[in-house]
């Protein structure tokens, strides 16, 4: 029998059926079977550059199955046949509710088939575009999908909306691991490869992909950016490509980065910032190391708040001094006592209060680089409606430091000397409570939030200053030369 199809003239490696199995549904013979009669093949659902995808009933298990099978004209060809197998290992390792499951694979007559899952649904690419929380929806669960299979050390390589199916119940399911490479360091053997083959589709392609650098899960991570993008506006991003609305815009913006360095490390770190993005978590969707960029300048914000404030309390705080310390312009209304010491009801501290200064220069030029980053990365984006979380934290740290202040008072009355070391908690306390209210203020900068709308920022440090003030009022009020 010959060894081209009769109907469509392609290479047939199953000489035996006289046509290929993409013609025989054509024809009004019996039901194909494969694998030993085990698999009889009904109608093709799908193909691809790496094969035809076709529904199957399993005979023996009774049930709906996809089988994939090389495509004709690649079947001769050693390095496509290996692909095809290694697509088959690597699916089989992968056992995940987003991921495609791999039951058999085998050949008929020289020519590879899958036996994988079937999936009742449709492909993301028929449903473009979609809204924006479906399309948030839908990459978390990819996300997922790539974070396992990357701790398998396997990296996909070809994320497209092609490549993502939606079951009848919105689940996600990831197909065509065709591509995929094994990067871990003891399975060489599986890198079938040549470097200067390129593989992939380019829209979803990152820079470096292009140029044959080694598979990295960062590759996913852009082609992922691509498709959520183009699953929101209908369309991949291509040059100055119009912004998306909110926190998602700087989202996808890292996730596509040129270079691999400035995107997301990997599809778990996607995923937190797609998901804070999405319910407005603390931080606005702020990416981590955005969030921890805000936290520094907190923290010197907190610093030099706390630097001034020492230097009013010296300040105002009265002390003896000798007739040899006065100096002028510094302490005025001094009272001399018979002893000849000065009594200093207040006075100038010029050591606290240019310490207050040298706090407060690098606290502003911080908050200066970081209004300028967020100006250029597009996260100083007005929200004046959505509360500041961080007040809540204010208000609560408020409530902490008013309750450890009574309980400080109520133990001395009764005797407990040790509750002076009570002190040293109330301090940490103010500290955070200084901290916490430049976040929010930060945070309120950031998203052009009014501070008047935050009562409970101002009631929690209202709380927070209610111990430190009354114990000053009090030693103000007791004190004696």
């Amino acid at each position: 029998m010959s060894d081209a199809c009769a109907k469509c003239g392609t290479t047939n490696p199953t000489g035996r059926l006289g046509v290929c199995p993409f013609c025989a549904f054509e024809t009004d013979e019996a039901p194909l079977l494969i694998g030993n009669g085990t698999l009889e093949l009904q109608d093709q659902i799908g193909r691809g550059g790496m094969g035809a995808v076709y529904r199957a009933r399993h005979l023996k298990l009774g049930r709906t199955v996809a089988v994939k099978f090389l495509p004709l004209d690649l079947a001769k060809q050693e390095e496509f046949r290996l692909r095809f197998e290694r697509e088959a290992r690597v699916l089989a390792m992968l056992n995940h509710p987003n991921i495609v499951a791999v039951h058999d694979f085998g050949q008929e007559d020289g020519q590879g088939y899958i036996v994988m899952e079937f999936v009742e649904g449709r492909p993301l690419s028929e449903r473009l575009p979609v809204p924006e929380d479906e399309a948030v929806r839908i990459a978390v669960q990819v996300c997922d999908a790539l974070e396992y299979a990357h701790g398998k050390g396997v990296i996909h390589r070809d994320i497209k909306p092609e490549n993502i199916l939606i079951d009848g119940a919105g689940r996600v399911k990831v197909t065509d691991f065709g591509i995929a490479r094994i990067v871990k360091a003891d399975a060489p053997h599986w890198t079938v490869t040549t470097p200067e083959v390129t593989l992939g589709t380019l829209h979803y392609m990152p820079p470096e992909s292009q140029r044959g650098a080694p598979p990295d899960p960062r590759m996913d991570v852009y082609a992922l950016g691509v498709v959520l993008y183009q699953m929101v506006k209908g369309r991949v991003p291509q040059g100055d490509f119009e912004p998306l609305a909110g926190p998602l815009d700087r989202v996808v913006r890292k996730a596509i980065a040129p270079e691999p360095s400035r995107r997301y490390p990997g599809a778990s770190e996607f995923r937190r910032d797609l998901e804070a993005a999405a319910t407005g978590a603390p931080g606005g969707g702020l990416p981590s190391e955005e969030r921890i960029f805000v936290r520094a300048v907190a923290i010197l914000q907190a610093v030099s708040t706390a630097v001034a404030l020492w230097a009013f309390l010296a300040s105002v705080t009265p002390k003896m001094i000798s007739a040899g310390d006065v100096m002028p312009l510094i302490s005025i209304g001094n009272e001399t006592r018979p002893d000849g010491r000065i009594v200093s009801r207040a006075r100038f501290e010029t050591g606290w209060t240019l310490a207050a200064l040298g706090t407060f220069a690098p606290a502003i030029t911080a908050y200066g680089f970081l209004r300028r980053h967020w100006r250029r990365s597009g996260l100083e984006r007005a929200s004046p409606q959505r509360p500041l979380p961080e007040s809540m934290r204010v208000f609560a740290i408020g409530v902490l430091a008013l309750a450890v202040y009574s309980v400080r008072i109520l133990l001395q009355r009764r005797g407990y000397g040790w509750a002076g070391y009570i002190v040293l908690l109330g301090g940490v306390i103010e500290v955070a409570a200084l901290f916490y209210f430049w976040m929010s203020v930060l945070e309120g900068w950031r998203t052009s939030r009014p501070l008047h709308r935050e009562p409970l920022l101002w009631l929690g440090c209202a709380l927070a200053l209610y111990p430190p003030v009354l114990e000053l009022l009090a030693f103000l009020r007791s004190w004696q030369p």
